[in-house]
This record gives structure tokens, sequence and C-alpha cells, in this order.
């Protein structure tokens, strides 16, 4: 209309020099660190020497840069040293039981094998049968406890031996030259001649 260039309408509103939505920040759409994504356990199939961001079976082990990967290499290590003395201790263990009860045994077929041959006490040899009756009870409870102490401390080996093949299973150098130069270090302070070289950690 003529005479009212110029003139704008009340209400209007100046779109001009506003092309999409420059300068203006959605609330709540501002998210720090959007762009750094969090640094996640990398699951390698192949064999790898990865420092960074390597979790040793747990995602609480996660491992950030060469010190962490050197302190968890020494860790690593100890354990699998120490499996190898838990299997000798184990092995040592089992052996002083089994002296030990044939040990008993013995001694009572002694005992009453001299009884036998002295027909005339009789009043003498049931109150030994008696006692020995006695022993034999003990004997049974300390081979029923012995069987449960060889089944939990068979357990134990198991648990550290999966434990290590997981650790092996990260497919990663320095985790497995760990894993293997533990248990060599192991076999050789602590085997003295005890351990067979076949047996290998999984081997139970």
């Amino acid at each position: 209309m003529e005479g009212h260039e110029g003139h704008m309408m009340p209400g209007s509103h100046d779109m001009s020099g506003m092309s999409g939505h420059e300068g203006h920040t959605m609330p709540g759409h501002d998210m720090p660190g959007h762009d750094m994504p969090e640094a996640n356990c990398s699951m390698n199939m192949l064999f790898n020497w990865q420092v960074n961001d390597v979790c040793v079976v747990f995602e609480s082990w996660h491992i950030h840069n060469a010190v962490e990967m050197l302190i968890s290499c020494i860790v690593v290590f100890c354990i699998a040293a120490a499996y190898e003395y838990l299997r000798v201790w184990s092995m040592s263990l089992q052996d002083q039981w089994s002296q030990a009860d044939k040990k008993k045994l013995s001694d009572q077929q002694t005992v009453v094998g001299g009884h036998a041959e002295d027909v005339y006490e009789s009043v003498a040899a049931a109150a030994d049968s008696t006692s020995f009756l006695r022993k034999d009870m003990i004997l049974v409870r300390r081979s029923s406890k012995h069987q449960v102490l060889r089944s939990i401390i068979y357990a134990v080996l198991v648990a550290i031996s999966f434990w290590l093949m997981l650790v092996f299973m990260t497919y990663n150098g320095y985790l497995m030259i760990a894993t293997v130069l533990g248990a060599g270090f192991g076999h050789l302070i602590f085997g003295n001649g005890k351990l067979k070289a076949s047996r290998d950690i999984q081997c139970h």
C-alpha cells in the first residue's frame, strides 16, 4: 500500500539475519564430554601388545597405561607362582595325612595280633577291643575331616587355575608372559622335585 513503505505491522517480527538456530543453545543439550566417549575394556581375540584399556578378567581391573600394566603383570606373576606353591603344599599335606593314617592302621594291626595270641586274657582283650573301636571311630572322623579339607584345597586350586586361564585368554602378550614366567618361577623355587614338568596350570 502506498504511504505505508517502511512501516511494520504490530506484532510482526523481523526474521532477517536469523537462519536456523544460530546462537541458540538448548538447555539440557549441552553434554560435557560428549565428543570424548568413555574408555571401555577392549576385547581382543588375537595376540596383541596393547597397554591401554585392557581389563584383567574383571571390569574393575582396568589398565589405562604402561605403569598399571607393569603392576598388573607383577600381580599375575605372583599369583601364578603362588599357585605352584599351593600345589606343592597340598601334595605335602596329603602325604603327611596318608602316612599318619597308615601308621595308625599298622599300630592297630600289631596290637590286635599280639592280643590274639594271648587267649587266656579274654577280659583284657575285650577291653582292648573296645578301645580299638574308639580309635577306629576317631580315625574315621579324622579321615572325613581330611577328605573335606582335600576337597576345599582342590576347589581353591581349580578356581586359581581357571582364573589364570582367563588371564591368558586376554591374548595380551605382557599378561601371557607374566603368567608363564610366574608358573616357571614357582615350579623352580617351590617344586623341588615334587612337581612333574608335564603338569600344566590347566591340569588339576
